[in-house]
C-alpha cells in the first residue's frame, strides 16, 4: 500500500512531535525540494550514523537513506558498510543496501532499496498510515541499527 506525498508529510511531522514529546532526536528538515527526517548518533565503536527519511516519488513509499562515518569524518565503504549488517541478510547485499545520491542533498548515501516496501506494507493494509508508517520504519530502521523507541507505536 502506497503513500500519498501529503500522507508521507503528515506521518513524518506527526513523529517529529513526538520525538519532541520524548526527547529523542528526531530533525524535521523543510526545504523548497521537499521535507525530510534527520536523526543522527554514536554508536559504542565510535561510528557515526546519520540517518533520513525521505519521500520516493518513484515509489509512492518512504525510503530511508543512511551514512556511517568515523569520528574523522571519513565515510564507511560500501563494503565496510555490508559487513556491518550482512549477519542480518541472506540475500545479496546488492538488493538491501546500495547507494546512490541523495534526491534532496544531491551527495551520495546508503539506500535500503525500497522495492519491496509496499509488499511488505500491504501486510498492514488495514491499519492506519501512520502506524503503517511506524510499522515500516521499525523493520526498516531495526536492519541497519537505528534505534527507535516503542514510545512510537503508541497513541
Amino acid at each position: 500500500m502506497a503513500f500519498t506525498l501529503d500522507e508521507f508529510y503528515k506521518c513524518i511531522s506527526d513523529l517529529y512531535d513526538q520525538s519532541k514529546k520524548i526527547h529523542d532526536r528526531w530533525q524535521l528538515i523543510e526545504t523548497s525540494k521537499g521535507s525530510y527526517l534527520i536523526y543522527s548518533f554514536i554508536d559504542n565503536n565510535c561510528l557515526k550514523y546519520e540517518f533520513h527519511i525521505v519521500y520516493s516519488e518513484s515509489y509512492s513509499v518512504p525510503v530511508l537513506y543512511f551514512n556511517i562515518s568515523n569520528l574523522d569524518g571519513s565515510l564507511l565503504s560500501l563494503d565496510d558498510v555490508w559487513k556491518l549488517f550482512m549477519h542480518k541478510h541472506t540475500s545479496n547485499m546488492y538488493e538491501t543496501i546500495t547507494q546512490q545520491e541523495h534526491p534532496i542533498l544531491h551527495r551520495p548515501f546508503f539506500i535500503l532499496h525500497p522495492c519491496h516496501t509496499e509488499s511488505l506494507l500491504r501486510k498492514v493494509v488495514d491499519q492506519p498510515t501512520k502506524k503503517r508508517f511506524i510499522f515500516w520504519l521499525s523493520i526498516y530502521g531495526q536492519s541497519v541499527g537505528l534505534p527507535l523507541p516503542v514510545n512510537y507505536a503508541i497513541d
